[in-house]
């Protein structure tokens, strides 16, 4: 391995290239399984650089380290630029929002941190601050569910409050409303599970659980029923526990 890194250290560079591009590829498609692909293979990359020149450094080979760590901070800073117009302008646009427009009358929530067209404004709070914005009330169902804004649009997180439950799993079923259409259903599946063990009181079951909605594009709003269902551990049985409409957009990159 020692003498792989000695002989091959100019590989990891070069990959680096390969591997920023290809992220900048993600911002022309919609398909979440290449966000994980990438971020792994970008990881692994970055993690045999800095061994690859702990090893240089290690045996002498100034030049070639000097090299190497000037050779990926100008791919970085090459690529850089295009990469954030990319995530703030991502050329990939479906038009979702377009095609399923907030039907007149519909009543629907707002995640904390927007402004409606009536000027209508939720308090924002970021990740990382205490989400207590919304005041939650045992007798009120309406109150159960909370949710936030994340830093982009069409990325958003949640809390969950509820009674009595037995041991098991709490995820997110999301659906477009005037034509159920189901939305990011594998991936909002996944990343909103949340283990529960057994409750006997009313209390917070989910805190800050992250997902995201892919369908649609930044400002282009549709209406959404995001459905919160409890899979029992020993029986396997699902059962939906609260559902609630709320104005959404899309993640574009």
């Amino acid at each position: 391995m020692k003498h792989f890194f000695l002989k091959y250290w100019w590989i990891f560079p070069m990959a680096l290239g390969v591997f920023m591009f290809s992220l900048a590829a993600l911002f022309t498609t919609w398909l979440p399984v290449l966000e994980d692909i990438v971020a792994i293979l970008l990881m692994v990359t970055i993690i045999a650089l800095v061994v690859s020149w702990v090893i240089l450094l290690i045996n002498k080979k100034w030049w070639q380290c000097l090299t190497s760590i000037t050779g990926s901070i100008m791919v970085v800073c090459l690529l850089w630029f295009p990469l954030v117009i990319g995530a703030m302008h991502g050329p990939y646009h479906d038009g979702f929002g377009k095609k399923h427009k907030i039907p007149e009358g519909l009543e629907y929530h707002l995640p904390l941190g927007y402004t409606d067209e009536n000027g209508r404004k939720d308090l924002f709070n970021f990740p990382g601050d205490t989400l207590d914005v919304a005041e939650i009330d045992s007798l009120n169902p309406d109150t159960y569910l909370q949710i936030w804004n994340d830093f982009q649009g069409g990325r958003y997180i949640y809390s969950f409050y509820y009674g009595p439950l037995p041991q098991g799993e709490i995820f997110l079923p999301c659906y477009e409303v005037t034509k159920n259409v189901p939305l990011s259903e594998n991936e909002i599946a996944e990343r909103s599970n949340v283990k529960i063990g057994t409750t006997h009181t009313f209390r917070q079951l989910v805190y800050k659980k992250g997902f995201t909605i892919y369908e649609g594009d930044w400002e282009d709003y549709y209406a959404a029923r995001i459905e919160v269902w409890h899979k029992n551990a020993s029986s396997g049985e699902e059962t939906k526990l609260l559902e609630k409409i709320y104005r959404v957009e899309g993640w574009m990159r």
